[in-house]
């Protein structure tokens, strides 16, 4: 019996509520039994004095338990009674010898109602003690105390009756055991179940067949600002509306018994719409082929749409700036051309680019480039009308959808506004007014094509050169304009071809010190060897590529040739430095200072000083402060700097001096006439003495003959290049030409008279 694992925590009937009831059943039997019995004995005669005290102690028993049972004490009752009922039995076994073995017989079920009532260990303590006193009653009659009970000795009837009562508590706790098992499996079930209905967010709902509520829990009760059990009983349609049950009938008959419905409803809780999904299910279909009802699940799926909503949005919203994006514009300019065909009108499709935005976000970082773009966003929303569309495609690329456009006149009207607002200054968080301005390429529909991707694309072109045309300005769309792209579009993919394929060559045109007849440096001049058109120099591709990733492409192969052409000269004994033009973009290009800190590592042998990186005018005036800074931080790697084409821009010394440049270079264009244009002489002059005076050096370009240096000489410019000294060569005839070259002698002549007097020089 220990293999049962009897527990004291298994739980009894009195903890059931149905235990009042089976205690009251059990009294009531046994007083009606003892009753009968009682009738029986008299009409049978039977007076013996033992087995009246037995017919009279069986009703008393029942009559005391009964009592207790109605004062609430259901537990006591149970105790007397069946301890009452073991002991008469018991007792009445010592004075019934013919029927002992019979009357022993409700011991056993007695054990069964000691196990069920209270717990297995009460049986098995009831058995025990019924065993001990039969064994009392087998020695007592061995002994002569009691009567000898036929026909079983004595000994054998105890071990009979000892086996069954071992049996019955045995089979008691078994039973007991797989019962509450099962009960406590129900138990959780039902605590599960509590738990879904009630603790859970959903909602649960029983409806009959007449259409009133059976059950619902209290989330659905909440929701509808009712109380669960005063829904039981009342129409659902009182609740949820006729028209949502006649829908859910519908899915019922339409989905063979089941469907789902989503419909918006008033949230009693918070005083807010809310979306609800249904879920319904027919309920068990009767044995006459009817119905008795369904089920109802609802679920709050509000979040759910909300968030297929935002997901819609973001799938054709730009996240920054909430325009649309380009999947939403080519929907959009597609229902343009229907509708502009259909009505005879025209539509413009204008592609904007920001000017100079990549300089906003290098400056100032890219959340004020964020802010910026969405300030730009609203303003050019508001620039146009409400069936109009701006979109954003990205960086600071925008389309703007002009549509219902009668008159042509129009488009130049509406596009201007959107410069003028694109124009005006934005104030960031710091206080500081940014300007930006915008390229705008104009395609119009059905004039330049009907196709969305086709205008989209001639839009683009006309941008691009808006752009390459001075920026800040509006270029409409034609046939050469694309012959155009589509060259300059040719002339990017055999640059990158050239590349792949080792087409590209650096010449090195030497600088020179006229007064003292000594060679200072190169300056490394790209050449393209093309396969068709032969040797190219740089003005027939590199303006065509500007501001394309493959210039800086190419620029870094430029600085990486050099500096590999400078490893084999210094190898050779020669010791001189090399210049290198870098553009603007590739400058500011992220990762440049470690791209070249990388690769003055890989060249140990030459000292960074020797290479010099000479940059447009143009392109430093652009952001003199952001320019500034890159080359204070490419300086500290011990790289010098030049600047280039002086005099083509609108720079002043002024600038010049807060620019970390140790050398000027005078542009071509003034040194080329000085032999005969005394302004451009005296432009040369003066652009001499003053960055002489800031500590700077100058040296002149376009020397195009011996007799350009006596003048620059005389001003006192000591340094030039140009095909007087030298055309620009390849690298192989670099030592070749050193070991040649002399100082022409007439640069050490006195000038003559009339120079002198046109300097002002004495006598």
């Amino acid at each position: 019996m220990s293999a049962l694992n009897l527990s004291p925590a298994l739980p009894s009937a009195f903890d059931s509520a149905d235990a009042r009831r089976t205690v009251s059943f059990i009294v009531l039997l046994t007083l009606e039994v003892s009753l009968a019995r009682i009738v029986l004995t008299f009409a049978l005669g039977d007076y013996g004095t033992p087995h009246l005290l037995s017919l009279l102690a069986t009703p008393t028993v029942s009559l005391i338990a009964l009592g207790a049972l109605r004062s609430g004490r259901v537990r006591l009752a149970a105790t007397i009674l069946l301890w009452g009922m073991w002991t008469i039995v018991m007792t009445s076994a010592l004075f019934t010898s013919g029927t002992r073995t019979i009357g022993l017989v409700a011991i056993p079920l007695l054990i069964i109602l000691e196990g069920w009532l209270f717990k297995p260990r009460q049986a098995m303590i009831m058995a025990a003690m019924s065993v001990a006193g039969l064994l009392g009653i087998s020695l007592s009659e061995i002994n002569g105390w009691v009567y000898m009970a036929p026909p079983l000795p004595p000994l054998l009837r105890w071990v009979v009756l000892s086996t069954i009562l071992a049996i019955t508590a045995y089979i008691t706790a078994l039973s007991y055991r797989v019962y509450m098992g099962r009960f406590q499996e129900k138990q959780r079930l039902a605590a599960t179940l509590a738990l879904v209905t009630e603790r859970s967010p959903i909602m649960l709902a029983a409806v009959d067949a007449e259409g009133n509520f059976i059950f619902a829990n209290q989330n659905y009760a909440r929701f509808h600002g009712r109380d669960a059990g005063a829904l039981v009983g009342t129409p659902a349609a009182d609740t949820v509306g006729t028209e949502t049950m006649l829908q859910l009938r519908r899915l019922l008959v339409e989905g063979n018994g089941h469907g789902v419905h989503r419909f918006r409803r008033h949230d009693h809780q918070t005083g807010t719409e809310r979306w609800v999904e249904i879920c319904v299910q027919q309920a068990t279909n009767l044995a006459d082929g009817s119905y008795d009802g369904y089920y109802a699940i609802l679920r709050d799926v509000t979040d759910e749409i909300r968030t297929a909503d935002q997901i819609r949005h973001l799938a054709y919203h730009d996240v920054l700036t909430g325009l649309p994006n380009r999947a939403l514009l080519t929907d959009r300019l597609r229902l343009a051309v229907v509708r502009a065909a259909r009505e005879d009108s025209l539509v413009a499709v204008c592609y904007l680019d920001l000017d100079g935005f990549k300089l906003i976000n290098d400056t100032w970082g890219h959340s004020t480039g964020d802010i910026v773009l969405s300030r730009l966003a609203s303003r050019l929303a508001e620039c146009v009308r409400a069936t109009d569309t701006v979109a954003r495609l990205g960086g600071d690329e925008f389309v703007v959808l002009i549509g219902d456009i009668h008159d042509r006149n129009e488009i130049p009207v509406t596009i201007d506004r959107l410069l003028k607002a694109i124009a005006t200054p934005i104030s960031v968080d710091n206080h500081a007014e940014l300007r930006v301005s915008a390229s705008i390429g104009v395609a119009i529909c059905p004039v330049d094509g009907e196709d969305p991707d086709l205008l989209l694309r001639r839009a683009d072109q006309a941008m691009l050169t808006a752009k390459q045309s001075g920026r800040n300005r509006i270029t409409l769309f034609d046939t050469e304009l694309e012959k155009r792209t589509q060259n300059l579009q040719q002339i990017v993919a055999d640059v990158e071809h050239g590349l792949d394929r080792g087409e590209f060559q650096l010449y090195y045109q030497p600088k020179v010190n006229m007064r003292l007849g000594t060679v200072v440096g190169f300056e490394a001049l790209l050449r393209w060897r093309h396969p068709t058109d032969g040797l190219r120099l740089p003005g027939s591709f590199l303006p065509h590529i500007e501001a394309l990733p493959v210039a800086n492409r190419l620029g870094q192969w430029v600085l990486t040739e050099a500096m590999a052409q400078m490893s084999q000269w210094a190898a050779q004994g020669m010791h001189l430095p090399v210049s290198v033009n870098i553009s603007g973009d590739h400058l500011a290009e992220a990762g440049f200072t470690e791209k070249l800190a990388d690769l003055f590592d890989r060249h140990p042998t030459i000292p960074p000083e020797r290479l010099e990186i000479e940059i447009l005018e143009t392109t430093a005036m652009d952001d003199v402060e952001n320019v500034a800074r890159i080359m204070r931080t490419i300086a500290t790697l011990g790289a010098r700097f030049a600047l280039d084409d002086f005099g083509t821009g609108y720079a002043s010394l002024t600038y010049f001096r807060r620019l970390p440049a140790q050398t000027l270079k005078v542009d071509r264009s003034f040194v080329r006439d000085i032999l005969d244009d005394p302004e451009d002489l005296a432009i040369v002059k003066g652009v001499t003495a003053l960055a002489s005076s800031f500590g700077r050096s100058v040296i002149a370009e376009g020397l195009e003959t011996i007799e350009h240096g006596r003048p620059l000489l005389a001003i006192g410019c000591d340094f030039a290049q140009g095909y007087g000294i030298a055309h620009p060569m390849p690298a192989e005839a670099v030592l070749g030409w050193l070991a040649r070259w002399q100082a022409p002698a007439i640069w050490h002549d006195e000038p003559p008279q009339a120079l002198r007097a046109a300097l002002a020089l004495p006598a």
